[in-house]
C-alpha cells in the first residue's frame, strides 16, 4: 500500500513539472469564494469579540433602565442601597443655534444670522460616566470639560456639529432659551452605540439642561439611570440579574425597559449579523459557481492528461494507482487555490476593521480569529471534493485503445459505482451542514440550498429545451441547406456542450440579477415611492399655550401652504389581550412596535385623510371608556381585531383601552399620524404637547426663512427639515447600493471564471469541428458565422432563464424578508441582457480567433 501511494506521488510529480495548463481557472474559482467567506467570517467574529469585549461599557453600566417618563425619585436611593453607583442621563432633541460663520464668542447673536441645527442633546450628571472613558478634544476630565466659564454653562459637540456650523471652543452658542460655550469636541462616548440617533449629539451637565427651559410636561424626553455594581466581574451578571428582579418588584407596574449586558447593543449586533450573514451567502454563491468552474476545470485538464492514462494503462497501471497519480494532483492544486484564499482571508479582516474604526464605536481585537477561516478552507475542500469526484472517477475508465483513436471518450463515459455516489453523497451532507454553520440559520441556510437547487433545476431545463426545441426545428426545416442549418445541427448535437454552458453562463447571471434586481427594488422605494405632496418640517414638543402663537407665526409666512397639528403623547404597549407585550406572537414586520415607546394622539374626530378599514369612528362628543383606533397593519401582525384590549402605560399609568376602529395608515405619505389614537375624555387632560407638520411652496431660502421665525420665537420647539431626514435616508441608501455592488462583483468574477473554465474545457473540440469543417469546404467566414449564431442563442436562453430567476429571487427578498413593495427596474433588465449578449458575442469572437489561429496556415 505504501509502495503504491509513493509510486503514484512519484508520477504525478513528474506529470505536474510539465505544468499545470487549464488549472489556473480551479486555482482561481477557489481562492475567490474561500477568500470571501473566511475574510467576511473572520471580520464579522472580529466585530462581535469587540463587541462582547465591551458590552458593559456601551450600556454605560451593569443596568440601564430607560422610560419616556420622570423616574421615581427614590429609584436611586433603593439602587444605592443594593450598592449600586448610580448615574442619571437625559436625552432629547433640540436645535442648537450658533453665529453664522464667525465661530467668535459674543453673548449677544442677531437671530437673523443665527446658523441652526438639529441635534442630540444628552444631560449628563457629575457620576457619569460610570464604567469607559470619554474621549474629548481637547482631552480633560469631562467635570472640568463641562465646567462653567464666564456664567455660561459648557457644552461638548460632536465632531460633525462642530465643522458643519464652524464652532471653535470658546464659541458662544444656544439651545432653547440658555446660552452654552463650546469647551471641546466629543469624540466619542462609551456609551455612544447604545442609542440609535437621527442627529448628531452635544453634550451638558443636567442643571444647564433645566437652564434651557426645555423640560416641559410632556416634552419628548428619555430618561436613563446607569447603575454600576463593584466586585468581581464573574459575578456582576448575576447580581446585576437579581437587582433587575428586586427593582421589578419594588416598582411594578412600571412602563420603563431595563437592560443588562447581555441587551447592550441590540441594533449594531443585528445589523453586523445581517451584513455579515449576507455577505457569507454572496461567498456561498461564489464558491458554489467556482465549483462549477472547478468541475469543468478538472474536466477539461484530465482530457488533456487522456493520453497519459492511456499510455499508463498499456504499461499496466491498475485504476487504484491512476486515481491515486491524479487525484494527488488535483489535491495538491486545489490546496494551493484554497490556501490562496485562506491568505487574503486572514490579513484583509484587519486592515478592513481599521478602515470602519470611524464608523464602529467599538475597537476590534487586531487579530483575527482562525477559525472561520479554516471553516472557509473546510468549506473549499468540499466543493472540490464535489466537483473533481465524477471527472476523475470518468478518467479512471479511459482504455487503452483511446491512443489510437483522435478523441478521448472518458468525458462521456458513465461510471457505475456506488463508492462514487456514496462519496458525492457524503460531500453534499456536510456541504449543506456546514451551510447552515455559515449562515447562523438552519431555515435560512436551508431557504439558500433550496433556491440554489431550484436555480440548478431551471437552468438544467432551459439547456435541455432550448436544445430539444432546435433538434425540432431542424426535423420541419429537412429541406433548408447553408450555415444556419450546419449551426443548429451543432448546436442541437447530442455530444454538444449546449446545456453545460447555459448552467455556465446562467448561475454566474442569475445571482447578479437578484442582487442587481434587488438593489434596483430598493432604490426605486427611495426614489419612486417617495409623496410627492410631503410636508418640508415636523415640529415637536410645542406646548399648548404656544399652540396658537405658532399656528399664527407658521401661516404668517408666505411659503406655507398648509397647516396641520395634532396632540401628542408617549406611550408603551403592556399587553394585548391579555398576553404581555413581550409574549405576543407578532409578525416580524410588527414586533417593533411592541418594544419601547411611541406616540399617541387624543381625537375627537378623524384626523385628515383616515380611511377606515373596520369598525366605526367614536362620535365627537365621546365621553366613555377609552376606545381606540389602530393602524390595521399593526392590528393584522398581532392578531387583534374590533373589540380587542389592549393595556398601554401613559404617563406611568396602565390604562385598558378597547380597540373601536382599525385605520389604513399612509405611512409613505409622510403626513401627519400616529398608529395610536384614542377617543377624548381620560387623556384629554394629560400633559402633552403638540407635533404639527407644515407644507410649503419648496423653496430652500423661504423655506430656512420660515424655520428661523419659528424657532427663533419659540426656542422650546424643535423643527426638522424632512428633506434632512430623506438625505440621510439617500446616504444609507447609497451604502447599501456600495456593499451591494461590491457582491455584485465578487459574483460577476465568479461568473466570468466558471464561463472560462466552460470555454475551455471544450476548446479541443472546437478546434477539431474547425478542421472538420474547413476540411469539407467551409471558409473563415462560415465558421465564424456558425459559432456566432451558437452563442447568440446561449445568450439568450442564459439570460432570460438569470433574468427569471434573478427577479423571483429580488421578489422573495423584497416581500418576504424586507416586506417592502417589489418594484421591477426594467432598464436593469434591459441592460443585463444587452451585456450578456455583448458578453456572449465577445466570447465568439475570442473562440474563432484563437481556434481558426492554427488553420489560417491551410485556408489557402
Amino acid at each position: 500500500m505504501v509502495s503504491l501511494w509513493r509510486l503514484a506521488a512519484r508520477l504525478a510529480w513528474r506529470d505536474l513539472r510539465g505544468g499545470i495548463g487549464g488549472m489556473r481557472i480551479v486555482l482561481a474559482c477557489l481562492a475567490l469564494g474561500v477568500a470571501t467567506i473566511g475574510g467576511v467570517g473572520s471580520l464579522r467574529d472580529m466585530i462581535r469579540d469587540g463587541i462582547a469585549g465591551e458590552q458593559r461599557t456601551l450600556l454605560g453600566g451593569d443596568l440601564s433602565i430607560e422610560s419616556s417618563d420622570p423616574l421615581p425619585v427614590d429609584l436611586a436611593d433603593f439602587a444605592a442601597a443594593h450598592g449600586a453607583r448610580v448615574s442619571q442621563v437625559l436625552r432629547m432633541r433640540s436645535m442648537l443655534y450658533a453665529p453664522r460663520g464667525t465661530g467668535q464668542a459674543d453673548a449677544r447673536t442677531d437671530a437673523q444670522t443665527d446658523a441652526r441645527m438639529l441635534v442630540e442633546l444628552s444631560a449628563v450628571d457629575h457620576a457619569y460616566p460610570l464604567v469607559g472613558t470619554m474621549a474629548l478634544t481637547p482631552q480633560a476630565p469631562l467635570d472640568r470639560a463641562l465646567a462653567p466659564e464666564h456664567g455660561l454653562p459648557a457644552l461638548l459637540a460632536d465632531p460633525l456639529v462642530i465643522d458643519r456650523l464652524g464652532l471653535k471652543v470658546g464659541t458662544t452658542v444656544r439651545i432653547g432659551t440658555a446660552r452654552f460655550h463650546v469647551a471641546g469636541s466629543l469624540d466619542r462616548a462609551p456609551d455612544g452605540a447604545g442609542t440609535v440617533t437621527l442627529a448628531p449629539t452635544v453634550m451638558t451637565t443636567l442643571p444647564a439642561l433645566d437652564a434651557a427651559g426645555l423640560m416641559q410636561p410632556g416634552a419628548l424626553v428619555t430618561h436613563m439611570m446607569r447603575l454600576a455594581l463593584g466586585g468581581p466581574a464573574a459575578d456582576r451578571p448575576a447580581r446585576a440579574h437579581a437587582l433587575a428582579i428586586a427593582i421589578a418588584a419594588r416598582f411594578p407596574d412600571q412602563g420603563w425597559r431595563i437592560r443588562g449586558e447581555a441587551d447592550a447593543a441590540p441594533a449594531l449586533t443585528r445589523t453586523v449579523d445581517q451584513m455579515a450573514r449576507f455577505l457569507a451567502l454572496i461567498g456561498l454563491c461564489a464558491l458554489l459557481l467556482g465549483g462549477l468552474g472547478v468541475s469543468t476545470g478538472v474536466t477539461s485538464w484530465l482530457e488533456g492528461r487522456g493520453r497519459t492514462i492511456a499510455i499508463l494503462r498499456c504499461l499496466g497501471a491498475s485504476g487504484p494507482l491512476i486515481r491515486r497519480t491524479f487525484g494527488l494532483q488535483i489535491a495538491a492544486l486545489c490546496g494551493i487555490g484554497i490556501g490562496a484564499g485562506m491568505v487574503p482571508a486572514l490579513l484583509l479582516p484587519p486592515l478592513a476593521a481599521r478602515m470602519l474604526g470611524g464608523l464602529l464605536p467599538i475597537e476590534t481585537t487586531p487579530i483575527p480569529p482562525l477559525l472561520p477561516v479554516l471553516t472557509a478552507g473546510l468549506f473549499g475542500v468540499l466543493v472540490a471534493l464535489l466537483s473533481v469526484i465524477l471527472p476523475l472517477a470518468r478518467a479512471c475508465t479511459t482504455s487503452p485503445a483511446s491512443l489510437f483513436r483522435d478523441q478521448t471518450p472518458h468525458g462521456a463515459a458513465r461510471v457505475r459505482s456506488w463508492r462514487v455516489g456514496a462519496a458525492l453523497v457524503l460531500c453534499a451532507i456536510l456541504s449543506a451542514l456546514l451551510t447552515i454553520r455559515l449562515a447562523d440559520s438552519p431555515l435560512f441556510a436551508a431557504g439558500f440550498l433550496g433556491v440554489v437547487l431550484f436555480a440548478a433545476g431551471i437552468l438544467l431545463l432551459a439547456g435541455t429545451m432550448l436544445r430539444g426545441a432546435v433538434s425540432m426545428l431542424l426535423a420541419r426545416l429537412d429541406t433548408a441547406r447553408g450555415v444556419p442549418r450546419l449551426a443548429l445541427a451543432l448546436f442541437a448535437h447530442r455530444n454538444a456542450a449546449t446545456t453545460r454552458m447555459v448552467v455556465a453562463l446562467g448561475a454566474g447571471l442569475a445571482a447578479m440579477a437578484a442582487i442587481l434586481l434587488t438593489e434596483g427594488a430598493m432604490m426605486a422605494q427611495l426614489r419612486d415611492q417617495m409623496p410627492q405632496n410631503a410636508p418640508a418640517f415636523y415640529f415637536i414638543d410645542i406646548q399648548p399655550t404656544d399652540l396658537d402663537r405658532f399656528d399664527s407665526l407658521a401661516r404668517a409666512q408666505p411659503s406655507v401652504r398648509a397647516v396641520q397639528q395634532l396632540p401628542s403623547m408617549r406611550t408603551r404597549v403592556v399587553a394585548v389581550d391579555g398576553v404581555p407585550a413581550e409574549r405576543v406572537k407578532a409578525t416580524p414586520q410588527t414586533s417593533w412596535a411592541l418594544r419601547g415607546d411611541h406616540g399617541l394622539t387624543v381625537a375627537a374626530t378623524p384626523p385628515p385623510g383616515t380611511r377606515l378599514a373596520e369598525g366605526t369612528w367614536w362620535p365627537a362628543d365621546y365621553a366613555g371608556s377609552p376606545l381606540l383606533s389602530l393602524d390595521a397593519g399593526l392590528a393584522e401582525g398581532w392578531g387583534v381585531h374590533v373589540g380587542s384590549t389592549i393595556r398601554l402605560n401613559v404617563l406611568g399609568r396602565a390604562i385598558d383601552v378597547r380597540v373601536a376602529s382599525l385605520r389604513t395608515v399612509a405611512w409613505r405619505s409622510l403626513q401627519l399620524n400616529f398608529a395610536f389614537v384614542v377617543s377624548p375624555g381620560l387623556l384629554s387632560h394629560a400633559p402633552h404637547t403638540f407635533v404639527a407638520t407644515l407644507a410649503t411652496d419648496g423653496r430652500a431660502d423661504q423655506d430656512a426663512a420660515t424655520l428661523a421665525a419659528i424657532t427663533d420665537a419659540l426656542p422650546g420647539v424643535t423643527g426638522i427639515r424632512v428633506a434632512d431626514v430623506l438625505a440621510r435616508l439617500t446616504a444609507l441608501a447609497g451604502q447599501i447600493a456600495t456593499a451591494l455592488g461590491v457582491a455584485a462583483s465578487i459574483i460577476m468574477a465568479s461568473g466570468a471564471l466558471v464561463l472560462a473554465a466552460t470555454l475551455a474545457a471544450g476548446w479541443r473540440q472546437r478546434v477539431a469541428n474547425a478542421a472538420i469543417l474547413q476540411a469539407v469546404g467551409a471558409g473563415p467566414r462560415q465558421i465564424r458565422t456558425i459559432w456566432l449564431i451558437e452563442f447568440t442563442l446561449l445568450g439568450l436562453t442564459a439570460g432570460l432563464s438569470a433574468i427569471l430567476l434573478g427577479a423571483s429571487a429580488a421578489w422573495l427578498v423584497m416581500r418576504q424578508f424586507l416586506h417592502l413593495p417589489w418594484t421591477a427596474d426594467w432598464p436593469a433588465v434591459g441592460g443585463m441582457m444587452a451585456g450578456t449578449l455583448a458578453a456572449t458575442t465577445l466570447c465568439a469572437m475570442l473562440v474563432w480567433h484563437r481556434a481558426l489561429r492554427p488553420l489560417r496556415g491551410r485556408t489557402r
